[in-house]
């Protein structure tokens, strides 16, 4: 388990799904448009080039903006890079694409600092007599990521049942975490509360220069930078870990079904800094309901950072 390992791929290739299994909708349903073509009709004039990206969208008051920094965003108008993401069918003759957007500057390149996330917006479409065409324009319904920059594919609940998982990470100082968002899909809207959002890794290897000795033999070591940790931890005590974490769904049932998170990893308590590492091997389980998924059993061991 190497250094940042886990948030670099949640900062990855986006991954494009067609047809998730438990989302088709047979032999009858329209082709899906790509989502280079539903960009076009959605921003009037776009293309996949500097000058064709660039556009305007309005950023709403969001649940958590209050308590959150979101540097680069404005409510109200912003000028905004917009990347399509995902093409997402809800029934035979209705798609929603969703987009990637970041702040623009005044060279129309992406304006984005650490501190800012990317905004996912949506855009709604009705397929009638073989065209294409806006039937709703949702815009952003969340902000995710960091650096302008979140991984989302297509998942589904339950059977017809859509939704888009977001990753997204960073480090801070030898800090290292990746965190997961589940928003619901309907054919009108998705959902703007989450229906789920939890960590799924904490690395923090490089914030002392004591944490690779204290893991081992459970965490492979790897090259540290110097900069990212001090003098070796100071007089302070402190855990070291290193715990990643991988989700799955339950999708095989007409109702939402059980999302579990697998956890992998070790950790180094502050207060048994001599003696060997712990091992991390553990499932916590979250139900839906209302909404909401939570947790039924386990517990996720990822330290807040």
């Amino acid at each position: 388990m190497g250094r940042a390992t886990s948030w670099r791929r949640a900062v990855g290739a986006v991954v494009m799904v067609a047809c998730v299994p438990a989302l088709c909708f047979g032999a009858g349903a329209a082709p899906l448009p790509t989502p280079a073509q539903l960009a076009a009709l959605a921003f009037p004039g776009w293309s996949d080039s500097a000058a064709g990206r660039v556009h305007s969208a309005t950023l709403p008051p969001l649940p958590g903006m209050a308590h959150g920094i979101y540097a680069g965003w404005n409510t109200g108008t912003n000028r905004v890079l917009v990347e399509p993401k995902l093409v997402l069918r809800t029934d035979a003759t209705h798609v929603t694409l969703v987009a990637g957007l970041v702040p623009a500057g005044d060279d129309d390149r992406s304006a984005a600092v650490h501190a800012t996330p990317m905004a996912l917006a949506a855009y709604q479409f009705e397929q009638r007599r073989g065209t294409w065409g806006v039937s709703g324009r949702q815009g952003i319904f969340a902000l995710r990521g960091f650096s302008g920059a979140a991984a989302m594919r297509e998942v589904a609940l339950a059977a017809r049942h859509p939704a888009v998982a977001v990753e997204y990470g960073s480090c801070w100082q030898g800090y290292c975490g990746t965190w997961l968002a589940v928003y619901e899909v309907g054919r009108d809207m998705i959902r703007r509360e989450p229906a789920v959002e939890l960590a799924l890794s904490g690395i923090n290897t490089d914030s002392a220069a004591d944490c690779q000795r204290r893991l081992a033999p459970l965490i492979k070591p790897h090259a540290q930078d110097p900069a990212a940790h001090g003098d070796g931890g100071g007089p302070e005590p402190h855990d070291c870990y290193a715990i990643e974490g991988s989700w799955s769904i339950d999708a095989t049932h007409d109702q939402p079904g059980d999302l579990t998170v697998h956890y992998q990893g070790a950790i180094s308590r502050a207060e048994a800094f001599a003696g060997p590492p712990a091992a991390i091997d553990q499932r916590q389980v979250l139900r839906y309901g209302n909404g909401k998924y939570r947790a039924i059993s386990g517990f996720s061991p990822v330290p807040a950072i």
